[in-house]
C-alpha cells in the first residue's frame, strides 16, 4: 500500500502549493494514506533568534483545521493524518509538547537538522560538508535522547549528517543509533527529496549499516511541492535501492503512530 507521512505546506516558508493540491495529487498517485507533517513552530528562549524555515505558532491552529477538514472531505478516497516534523531540542521540548497537545496530532516525526538548541553558538545545519567526530557524537546522542521520549513515529533523513571523518568511527556511532531505533521499533526514513535534489542523503554507508542491523524503513517523499507526490518513478528508484540492500519498506499497518504518548504528555 502506497503511503507518505512526510508532507510539508507553504506555511513553512519554503514549500509550495495548497493543502488540497497535495491531497488530490496523492490520490492521483494511488496513495491510501497521506500524512501532513509540516515544520513545527518552536519556542526559543532567546527572543533575538527566530528560524524562518518553519511555520509561526499563530499558524498552527489554522493548519490543524485545514488538515482535519480535508480529512473529512476526502474520507472515502484517502486516509489523511495530522502531524508535525520537529527537531528534538532539549531546552524547548516541553514548551513544544505543551503547545501541540491541544491540536490532537496523529503523529510526530523527528527531523534533526541541527544539534544543540539551534540558536546555540556552534550549532549549524547538519547537511553541510565537514562534520567531524564531535558533531557526529552530538547528533547521535541528541537523536537517541529524543527518540527515547517515546513520541516519535519515525526518524526522518537519519543520515543527514555530512560526515568527513574516520569511516570506522562513523560506522560505530551509526550502528549504535540504528540499534537504538531497532530496539524501540522506530523506523528510519529513506528520504526521497534527498534523491530528487542530489543531496548527501540517502547515504549508502548509512543504509548498509541499517541493513546489517535489520532496521525497519519507510520511504518519505519529504514533499515540499504537490508535484513531488506524483513522482512514482523516483519512489520506484528508492524502492529498488532498498531492495538491493535486502530492506523491504514497512507497511503502514506495521507503523506505530504513538499518538497515545502525545495525548498523555
Amino acid at each position: 500500500m502506497l503511503f507518505n507521512l512526510h508532507t510539508h505546506t507553504k506555511r513553512c516558508n519554503h514549500a509550495l502549493g495548497e493543502d488540497r493540491e497535495y491531497v488530490e495529487n496523492a490520490i492521483k498517485a494511488g496513495m491510501k494514506v497521506l500524512g501532513f507533517s509540516d515544520h513545527c513552530p518552536q519556542f526559543f528562549p532567546d527572543k533575538n533568534y527566530y528560524s524562518y524555515f518553519r511555520m509561526f505558532p499563530e499558524q498552527a491552529a489554522e493548519y490543524a483545521e485545514s488538515v482535519r477538514a480535508l480529512q473529512k472531505e476526502y474520507r472515502r478516497d484517502i486516509k489523511i493524518l495530522l502531524g508535525f516534523e520537529t527537531e528534538y531540542y532539549p531546552e524547548t521540548f516541553d514548551a513544544f509538547m505543551a503547545f501541540v497537545k491541544p491540536l490532537g496530532l496523529d503523529y510526530l516525526i523527528m527531523g534533526q537538522h541541527f544539534v544543540g538548541n539551534e540558536y546555540d553558538e556552534g550549532s549549524y545545519y547538519a547537511a553541510v560538508d565537514g562534520k567531524k567526530e564531535d558533531y557526529l557524537d552530538r547528533y547521535v546522542d541528541q537523536v537517541t535522547e529524543g527518540l527515547n521520549k517515546g513520541v516519535f513515529t519515525y526518524l526522518a533523513h537519519p543520515d543527514i549528517v555530512w560526515y568527513s571523518g574516520d569511516p570506522a568511527y562513523y560506522a560505530a556511532r551509526i550502528e549504535e543509533l540504528c540499534r537504538f531505533a531497532k530496539e524501540r521499533d522506530i523506523p528510519l526514513e529513506f528520504n526521497m527529496l534527498g534523491m530528487l535534489n542530489g543531496r548527501n542523503y540517502p547515504d549508502p554507508a548509512f543504509w548498509r549499516i541499517a541493513s546489517r542491523v535489520g532496521n525497519k524503513a519507510v520511504i518519505g517523499y519529504d514533499a515540499h511541492d504537490p508535484a513531488a507526490l506524483l513522482r512514482t518513478d523516483k519512489y520506484d528508484e528508492c524502492l529498488q535501492k532498498l531492495n538491493a540492500l535486502g530492506i523491504h519498506p514497512t507497511a503502514f499497518e506495521e507503523i506505530t503512530l504513538r499518538n497515545e504518548k502525545l495525548k498523555n504528555r
